[in-house]
């Protein structure tokens, strides 16, 4: 089909691999942007292949009638105002995950979207790597037998290393710290692979950071009916993986490095290997097939399959686990200048957005 005009906020940081998931798409012509770092505009007209609209302002940029999607990659405080300011222009809209800090005013921009028929995208990128599509296909063909628990981890070390300044640092942008700015990828991940939940109970921690966020957070809830314990944390080892456990099998994946493992049941109690199946996993192109749905969507008028109440959804549980959790401890004076000397982030590797 004819490709969907777009305008980016943000065309530098996680923007640039948004615009390359959108080349890839092949259904996507991104006519400018906008961004803080005017050397932005020059690295994306280099990669794109023409020149961009260098718009001054948001208002300059969605008053322009030949952008149909403004998609939105900037800090995540950002991302309803500026949103919310494209969608009431009438433009279709994506935005990166998480949606925004403040519930309120998620809720009103989804529905905003929703009852005026503007198409709101969602940027969950994680339930489409190839690793979790294919644990969705074991669990839903019942290789593992009915679920009887699920752990799931998201963790670095980098909130030792990243700037008081910094927006991960501020609660009123950043609720649940850890859990909010990145574990929120697991929250989805959750839902696509188990069902709709909910969260019990837990624990909110700082243990080494001395901000005002959260530094730590583990988790109790219930999804698809099914028990799980999540573990969030800026200040562990870096850890981005899911364990599920099956009355057949349980099945581990992991995320840099890539790893997913199988142990089937042994019902005579015999020891049960741990094999690697990697190999089985196959190469598939579920991302590019959901952005060409949301271009359909640009062209229909409709929510795509991944949607802004999808975003919605994932920030209503970041909230509802800082309810529910009980904080139970405070930073230690001069803990995080002692900390950075022994905790480096020595694992350099891809950040997701």
């Amino acid at each position: 089909m004819k490709p969907i005009n777009y305008a980016m906020v943000g065309v530098g940081g996680y923007g640039i691999q948004r615009r390359k998931k959108l080349r890839h798409a092949g259904c996507f012509r991104m006519l400018g942007g906008l961004d803080i770092t005017p050397t932005a505009l020059d690295q994306a007209e280099e990669e794109e292949g023409h020149p961009l609209r260098r718009y001054q302002n948001l208002s300059e940029l969605v008053a322009d009638p030949e952008v149909e999607a403004v998609v939105v990659s900037t800090p995540a405080h950002l991302h309803v105002e500026q949103a919310f300011e494209a969608a009431r222009a009438g433009k279709a809209i994506f935005v990166e995950k998480p949606l925004g800090h403040n519930l309120e005013e998620c809720r009103a921009l989804v529905e905003y979207c929703e009852a005026r028929e503007i198409p709101h995208g969602h940027g969950f990128s994680s339930r489409f790597d190839p690793i979790f599509v294919h644990a969705k296909k074991m669990i839903d063909d019942g290789m593992l037998g009915k679920l009887v628990g699920v752990a799931a981890s998201q963790m670095s070390t980098l909130g030792l290393v990243f700037p008081k300044d910094n927006w991960r640092f501020h609660p009123e942008r950043n609720p649940g710290g850890p859990l909010f700015q990145c574990g929120i990828h697991k929250i989805d991940l959750l839902r696509f692979l188990i069902g709709e939940g909910q969260w019990l109970s837990g624990v909110l921690d700082r243990h080494l950071t001395d901000s005002e966020t959260e530094d730590s957070l583990i988790l109790i809830g219930l999804f698809g009916g099914v028990p799980v314990t999540f573990h969030s944390h800026y200040v562990a080892s870096y850890r981005h993986g899911m364990e599920f456990y099956g009355t057949h099998g349980t099945l581990l994946v992991s995320e840099y490095p890539t790893r997913i493992e199988f142990k089937e049941t042994d019902w005579e109690g015999n020891p049960e290997p741990l094999q690697n199946i990697i190999d089985l996993v196959k190469p598939v192109e579920a991302e590019r097939d959901a952005l060409r749905d949301f271009a359909r969507a640009v062209r229909e008028r409709r929510q795509p399959a991944i949607n802004g109440r999808d975003g919605l959804r994932a920030v209503e549980l970041v909230h509802q686990a800082v309810e529910v959790a009980t904080a139970i401890n405070q930073p230690k004076a001069g803990a995080t200048q002692q900390s950075k000397a022994v905790s480096p982030a020595k694992n350099q590797v891809p950040a997701l957005a």
